[in-house]
Protein backbone atom coordinates (compact mmCIF):
# COMPACT_ATOMS: atom_id res chain seq x y z
CA UNK A 1 0.00 0.00 0.00
CA UNK A 2 1.46 3.37 -1.06
CA UNK A 3 1.78 6.09 1.56
CA UNK A 4 0.20 9.52 1.31
CA UNK A 5 2.19 11.90 -0.89
CA UNK A 6 3.82 14.55 1.31
CA UNK A 7 4.09 17.07 -1.54
CA UNK A 8 1.15 18.34 -3.58
CA UNK A 9 1.59 20.39 -6.73
CA UNK A 10 -1.73 22.15 -7.16
CA UNK A 11 -3.02 22.70 -10.67
CA UNK A 12 -6.61 23.04 -11.98
CA UNK A 13 -5.83 20.69 -14.91
CA UNK A 14 -4.18 17.92 -12.87
CA UNK A 15 -7.34 15.86 -12.50
CA UNK A 16 -7.51 15.30 -16.27
CA UNK A 17 -3.78 15.03 -17.07
CA UNK A 18 -2.01 11.86 -18.22
CA UNK A 19 0.74 11.38 -15.64
CA UNK A 20 2.70 9.05 -17.90
CA UNK A 21 2.90 11.75 -20.56
CA UNK A 22 3.53 14.93 -18.64
CA UNK A 23 5.25 17.51 -20.86
CA UNK A 24 8.27 17.92 -18.59
CA UNK A 25 10.13 21.19 -18.82
CA UNK A 26 13.49 21.50 -20.56
CA UNK A 27 15.47 21.35 -17.30
CA UNK A 28 14.09 17.85 -16.56
CA UNK A 29 15.04 16.30 -19.87
CA UNK A 30 17.88 13.83 -19.59
CA UNK A 31 17.46 13.49 -15.83
CA UNK A 32 14.00 11.98 -15.59
CA UNK A 33 12.41 8.83 -16.97
CA UNK A 34 8.90 7.40 -16.63
CA UNK A 35 8.36 3.74 -15.79
CA UNK A 36 5.10 3.21 -17.67
CA UNK A 37 5.07 -0.54 -16.97
CA UNK A 38 4.91 -0.15 -13.18
CA UNK A 39 1.23 0.87 -13.04
CA UNK A 40 -1.58 0.08 -15.48
CA UNK A 41 -4.08 2.65 -14.16
CA UNK A 42 -4.09 6.36 -14.91
CA UNK A 43 -3.90 7.48 -11.28
CA UNK A 44 -0.27 6.62 -10.52
CA UNK A 45 3.06 6.57 -12.30
CA UNK A 46 6.62 5.91 -11.20
CA UNK A 47 9.29 8.36 -12.30
CA UNK A 48 13.04 8.02 -11.88
CA UNK A 49 15.11 11.13 -11.18
CA UNK A 50 18.88 10.61 -11.11
CA UNK A 51 18.29 6.91 -10.26
CA UNK A 52 15.85 7.77 -7.42
CA UNK A 53 12.27 6.43 -7.79
CA UNK A 54 9.26 8.60 -6.92
CA UNK A 55 5.53 8.04 -7.19
CA UNK A 56 3.24 10.56 -8.85
CA UNK A 57 -0.49 10.36 -8.16
CA UNK A 58 -3.53 12.30 -9.32
CA UNK A 59 -5.81 13.90 -6.76
CA UNK A 60 -9.24 15.19 -7.63
CA UNK A 61 -10.32 18.66 -6.55
CA UNK A 62 -12.34 17.11 -3.72
CA UNK A 63 -9.37 15.03 -2.54
CA UNK A 64 -7.08 18.06 -2.67
CA UNK A 65 -9.44 20.23 -0.65
CA UNK A 66 -9.91 17.42 1.90
CA UNK A 67 -6.16 17.19 2.50
CA UNK A 68 -5.77 20.95 2.76
CA UNK A 69 -8.91 21.57 4.81
CA UNK A 70 -6.90 22.77 7.81
CA UNK A 71 -5.38 25.59 5.76
CA UNK A 72 -8.03 26.58 3.23
CA UNK A 73 -9.51 29.42 5.29
CA UNK A 74 -6.29 31.44 5.39
CA UNK A 75 -6.83 34.76 3.55
CA UNK A 76 -3.59 34.69 1.55
CA UNK A 77 -4.59 31.39 -0.07
CA UNK A 78 -7.62 32.83 -1.88
CA UNK A 79 -5.65 33.42 -5.08
CA UNK A 80 -3.83 30.06 -5.13
CA UNK A 81 -6.35 27.53 -3.77
CA UNK A 82 -9.73 27.43 -5.49
CA UNK A 83 -12.56 24.86 -5.25
CA UNK A 84 -11.69 23.43 -8.69
CA UNK A 85 -7.99 22.94 -7.95
CA UNK A 86 -6.86 19.35 -8.31
CA UNK A 87 -3.28 18.27 -7.63
CA UNK A 88 -0.41 15.96 -8.47
CA UNK A 89 1.00 14.17 -5.44
CA UNK A 90 4.73 13.46 -5.21
CA UNK A 91 6.15 10.83 -2.85
CA UNK A 92 9.37 8.83 -2.47
CA UNK A 93 8.92 5.16 -3.33
CA UNK A 94 9.15 2.51 -0.62
CA UNK A 95 12.89 1.93 -1.01
CA UNK A 96 13.55 5.63 -0.36
CA UNK A 97 11.23 6.00 2.64
CA UNK A 98 13.90 5.17 5.21
CA UNK A 99 16.24 7.68 3.54
CA UNK A 100 13.78 10.55 3.20
CA UNK A 101 15.68 12.55 5.84
CA UNK A 102 18.78 12.65 3.62
CA UNK A 103 19.26 16.02 1.96
CA UNK A 104 19.88 14.44 -1.44
CA UNK A 105 16.56 12.57 -1.37
CA UNK A 106 14.62 15.55 -0.05
CA UNK A 107 16.21 17.89 -2.60
CA UNK A 108 15.27 15.56 -5.46
CA UNK A 109 11.70 15.32 -4.16
CA UNK A 110 11.32 19.10 -4.17
CA UNK A 111 13.18 19.42 -7.47
CA UNK A 112 10.74 16.98 -9.08
CA UNK A 113 7.86 19.03 -7.68
CA UNK A 114 9.40 22.16 -9.12
CA UNK A 115 9.76 20.56 -12.56
CA UNK A 116 6.17 19.30 -12.49
CA UNK A 117 4.83 22.69 -11.46
CA UNK A 118 6.76 24.47 -14.17
CA UNK A 119 5.52 21.96 -16.74
CA UNK A 120 1.81 22.30 -15.88
CA UNK A 121 1.67 25.96 -14.80
CA UNK A 122 0.85 25.07 -11.19
CA UNK A 123 -0.72 27.65 -8.89
CA UNK A 124 0.57 26.40 -5.54
CA UNK A 125 2.53 23.74 -3.67
CA UNK A 126 1.63 22.18 -0.33
CA UNK A 127 3.64 20.15 2.18
CA UNK A 128 1.15 17.96 4.02
CA UNK A 129 3.29 16.83 7.01
CA UNK A 130 3.54 20.48 8.11
CA UNK A 131 0.19 21.62 6.62
CA UNK A 132 1.92 24.43 4.77
CA UNK A 133 1.08 25.85 1.37
CA UNK A 134 2.78 28.44 -0.83
CA UNK A 135 2.05 30.06 -4.18
CA UNK A 136 3.99 28.00 -6.70
CA UNK A 137 6.43 30.80 -7.58
CA UNK A 138 7.47 31.06 -3.91
CA UNK A 139 7.84 27.28 -3.60
CA UNK A 140 9.89 27.12 -6.79
CA UNK A 141 12.24 29.84 -5.53
CA UNK A 142 12.60 28.12 -2.16
CA UNK A 143 13.31 24.73 -3.76
CA UNK A 144 16.00 26.20 -6.02
CA UNK A 145 17.55 28.05 -3.07
CA UNK A 146 17.67 24.74 -1.14
CA UNK A 147 19.46 23.07 -4.05
CA UNK A 148 21.98 25.88 -4.28
CA UNK A 149 22.92 26.35 -0.62
CA UNK A 150 21.80 23.13 1.08
CA UNK A 151 19.90 24.91 3.87
CA UNK A 152 16.84 22.94 4.94
CA UNK A 153 13.64 24.77 3.83
CA UNK A 154 12.27 25.24 7.33
CA UNK A 155 9.48 27.65 6.39
CA UNK A 156 7.89 25.17 3.95
CA UNK A 157 8.59 21.73 5.37
CA UNK A 158 7.89 22.58 9.01
CA UNK A 159 5.52 24.90 10.83
CA UNK A 160 4.93 25.84 14.45
CA UNK A 161 1.96 27.04 16.43
CA UNK A 162 1.21 28.34 19.89
CA UNK A 163 -0.01 25.68 22.31
CA UNK A 164 -0.12 27.73 25.51
CA UNK A 165 1.25 30.80 27.25
CA UNK A 166 4.81 31.03 25.93
CA UNK A 167 4.65 27.46 24.59
CA UNK A 168 4.96 26.44 20.94
CA UNK A 169 5.16 23.18 19.02
CA UNK A 170 6.50 22.26 15.60
CA UNK A 171 4.72 20.22 12.96
CA UNK A 172 6.48 18.40 10.10
CA UNK A 173 9.70 17.24 11.76
CA UNK A 174 8.13 13.85 12.45
CA UNK A 175 8.27 13.09 8.71
CA UNK A 176 12.06 13.36 8.75
CA UNK A 177 13.10 12.31 12.25
CA UNK A 178 10.12 10.93 14.14
CA UNK A 179 10.39 13.79 16.62
CA UNK A 180 8.75 17.18 17.11
CA UNK A 181 9.87 20.16 19.18
CA UNK A 182 7.93 21.68 22.08
CA UNK A 183 9.45 25.03 22.96
CA UNK A 184 8.97 27.35 25.91
CA UNK A 185 10.14 30.91 25.32
CA UNK A 186 10.26 34.15 27.31
CA UNK A 187 7.03 36.16 26.95
CA UNK A 188 8.66 38.95 24.95
CA UNK A 189 9.79 36.62 22.13
CA UNK A 190 8.00 37.33 18.86
CA UNK A 191 7.12 34.66 16.26
CA UNK A 192 10.04 35.89 14.15
CA UNK A 193 12.38 35.50 17.15
CA UNK A 194 11.19 31.92 17.57
CA UNK A 195 11.57 31.12 13.87
CA UNK A 196 15.13 32.40 14.00
CA UNK A 197 15.86 30.35 17.10
CA UNK A 198 14.20 27.19 15.78
CA UNK A 199 15.75 27.21 12.30
CA UNK A 200 19.16 25.68 13.16
CA UNK A 201 17.59 23.19 15.60
CA UNK A 202 15.08 22.06 12.99
CA UNK A 203 17.84 21.73 10.41
CA UNK A 204 19.87 19.56 12.81
CA UNK A 205 16.99 17.26 13.75
CA UNK A 206 15.68 16.96 10.17
CA UNK A 207 19.07 16.02 8.71
CA UNK A 208 20.85 14.28 11.60
CA UNK A 209 18.03 12.70 13.58
CA UNK A 210 16.44 12.95 17.00
CA UNK A 211 17.87 14.67 20.04
CA UNK A 212 18.10 11.57 22.21
CA UNK A 213 19.51 12.84 25.52
CA UNK A 214 19.27 15.94 27.72
CA UNK A 215 21.59 18.71 26.59
CA UNK A 216 22.37 22.40 26.83
CA UNK A 217 23.65 24.66 24.10
CA UNK A 218 24.18 28.36 23.64
CA UNK A 219 21.42 30.21 21.84
CA UNK A 220 21.67 32.69 19.00
CA UNK A 221 21.55 35.70 21.29
CA UNK A 222 24.09 36.68 23.94
CA UNK A 223 23.33 35.20 27.35
CA UNK A 224 20.78 32.78 25.91
CA UNK A 225 20.83 29.05 26.65
CA UNK A 226 18.72 26.28 25.14
CA UNK A 227 17.86 23.48 27.56
CA UNK A 228 16.83 20.33 25.66
CA UNK A 229 14.99 17.41 27.29
CA UNK A 230 13.60 14.60 25.11
CA UNK A 231 10.63 12.68 26.47
CA UNK A 232 10.85 8.94 27.18
CA UNK A 233 9.81 7.70 23.73
CA UNK A 234 11.75 10.50 21.93
CA UNK A 235 8.66 11.61 20.02
CA UNK A 236 9.13 15.10 21.45
CA UNK A 237 12.03 17.15 22.67
CA UNK A 238 11.18 19.94 25.10
CA UNK A 239 13.35 23.01 24.62
CA UNK A 240 13.39 25.89 27.09
CA UNK A 241 14.93 29.19 26.05
CA UNK A 242 16.56 30.57 29.18
CA UNK A 243 18.39 33.84 29.55
CA UNK A 244 21.32 34.12 31.91
CA UNK A 245 21.81 30.34 32.27
CA UNK A 246 25.40 29.28 32.92
CA UNK A 247 27.65 26.26 32.25
CA UNK A 248 26.30 25.62 28.77
CA UNK A 249 27.68 22.60 26.99
CA UNK A 250 27.30 21.44 23.36
CA UNK A 251 24.39 19.04 22.79
CA UNK A 252 25.34 15.35 22.65
CA UNK A 253 23.97 13.45 19.63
Amino acid sequence: MESEPPLLIIDPTAEACDLARLPFCEAAKGRISVNQAKFTDLENVEVIVDAMPFLLSRLTAAETIQRLAARKDEPHLSDVLLPMNSAIGVAPRDNLTSARHLSEVNQHLLLLGSWIGESVDATAAAWLPARTILPFAEFDQLARHYLENGLFPTSFQTSFSKTGDGCFATLGLDYFAGQEIRMTAPPDYSPSDLRQCLAPIIDTIATRGKINRPARSTGLNEGETLICTPNDDLQFVDIIIQRGALDSIPPNR
